[in-house]
Parts: structure tokens; C-alpha cells; sequence
């Protein structure tokens, strides 16, 4: 009789997961993967044990946010990372992209008008919560709308923006799969930032804390976005490439980020 040692080979690899791992098993597999690559880039633990002043702080928050912006949409009319997205999937044949696409609009929907009415804020819930944050780290209005992408930041809404344009559809699926297990993981190193230099309060910080909610949101949109698309080997392969795509363009955009909390 043939051992179970004998058949399953334990994984070590990304080619290894996405040869071995079909449905649930590989969606677990990359969500892990992704939190635990994150976790241990040399930019997290920077921002974590950063100790600059609040102006540094404050300069390092604008460019997040405009880049949250981009993901978002609603700068200068820009249909953002997320409109980018719909747009490709609108146009995709296989039925199984009509899944993915339900997700899509559902977040930007979350993303602009939030998932419950807060009172005192505008449509755009996603962006008074930035814009919030940023006064209470002593930003003007005038500053804060006449805020100008660095070049880090270009760089990252360039690549992605194309990403999301062009990309085959999986791919996209694998990116923002990519960056929703990202983002709890890089806004948690960014509140210990400001929670261990400035008297920001948690009614200021609420932007950065309603996207650490791992298992209320993350996890489940990561799931269903590819939950129709983890069963064939030629679609994990590009759900891979959208992934470590995203990945490469955010660590090259923290490392950027940091240069505001050196100068």
C-alpha cells in the first residue's frame, strides 16, 4: 500500500504550490505567502522602528495618500486602479471573469462610500479619512490638495495603473488579490509609526485601522476574487504573475516612501 509520505511532496516553492495546490488549498497558501513576504521586507520593519518628527511624517503620509488615491480613483476624475480593473474585466470573454468583476465593484463602492454612513463625512468616505489623518498630523487643506506625486510615487501608479489596464485578466485578479493582504499588514506598521511618535488620536488613525480588519474584509474579497480561477494550472500561473507584479512595485514604493523619514 502506497504511503501518503509517498505522494504528497512537501511545498517549498511557489512553482511547487501552484503545481500541488488547487481551490482553497493554494488561496491559504498565497494569502500566507504574501502576508509573510511583506512582513519581512526591510521597508516594514523601517517604518515600524522609525523614529522622525512629525513633519517627516506628515510628508511620508501626503504621498501614501495620493497613492491610496490612485488605487481609489476620484483624483482630477481619474477612474483609479480599481475603475482600471473593471474595465478590463468588462471586456473579458471567460464567464468566470463575471466573479471577479463583482468584487471589484463592490470594493470601490466600499472604498468611496464606505460600508456604513459615518456621520460629518462626504461621498467619498475613503478620502475624508485620509484627509483627516493628514490634518491631524498638521497638514493644511491647501497643502493637501496641492500635493504632488515624488517620483516613487509616479513610478508605483504608473506600473500599476498599467497593470491593471493591460494585464490578462487573472492577473489583475492575482494583484489586487496581492494588495488586499498587503495593505493590513503595511497600514499596521504604519500606525505603530505614528502611534509611537505623535499624539494622533484613534478617531484621527481610522483609516489605517479600518483597513487592518484581516478577517472582516481582506481575506474574504482575496477568496472570492479567485475562487472560480485556482483550479487550473495555466491560471495560477498568471494569477502568480499579477501577485509578485504588485509586490515588486509596493516594496520599490515603501523603500521610496522611507527617503521622507531619512532627509
Amino acid at each position: 500500500m502506497e504511503q501518503i509520505s509517498d505522494t504528497i511532496r512537501p511545498v517549498t516553492t511557489p512553482e511547487e504550490a501552484i503545481e500541488q495546490f488547487v481551490g482553497e488549498q493554494f488561496i491559504e497558501w498565497l494569502l500566507n505567502y504574501t502576508a509573510t513576504t511583506v512582513n519581512s521586507w526591510p521597508e516594514i520593519a523601517a517604518i515600524r522602528q522609525a523614529q522622525p518628527k512629525i513633519e517627516k511624517i506628515r510628508k511620508f503620509i501626503l504621498q501614501r495618500y495620493i497613492a491610496a488615491e490612485a488605487f481609489a480613483g476620484g483624483r482630477e476624475g481619474e477612474p483609479g486602479f480599481l475603475g482600471f480593473a473593471i474595465a478590463n474585466l468588462s471586456e473579458a470573454s471567460d464567464p468566470e471573469a463575471e466573479a471577479a468583476l463583482e468584487i471589484l465593484e463592490k470594493k470601490q463602492s466600499e472604498e468611496l462610500e464606505g460600508q456604513s454612513a459615518k456621520p460629518g463625512l462626504g461621498q467619498n468616505h475613503h478620502k475624508e479619512l485620509w484627509v483627516r489623518l493628514l490634518r491631524a498630523l498638521g497638514a493644511s487643506d491647501e497643502e493637501i490638495s496641492r500635493s504632488e506625486a515624488k517620483e516613487w510615487t509616479r513610478n508605483y501608479i504608473a506600473e500599476l495603473g498599467d497593470l491593471y489596464s493591460n494585464g490578462e485578466w487573472q492577473e489583475v485578479a492575482g494583484a489586487f488579490a496581492a494588495h488586499e493582504r498587503s495593505i493590513p499588514e503595511e497600514y499596521g506598521a504604519l500606525l505603530a509609526m505614528i502611534r509611537a511618535n505623535t499624539q494622533v488620536s484613534d478617531a484621527d488613525l481610522e483609516v489605517l485601522i479600518w483597513h487592518t480588519g484581516v478577517d472582516l474584509k481582506y481575506v474574504v474579497n482575496t477568496g472570492h476574487i479567485l475562487e472560480k480561477i485556482v483550479f487550473d494550472v495555466e491560471n495560477k500561473k498568471l494569477i502568480w504573475q499579477g501577485v509578485t507584479r504588485e509586490l515588486q512595485v509596493r516594496q520599490e514604493f515603501l523603500g521610496g516612501l522611507l527617503k521622507h523619514l531619512e532627509t
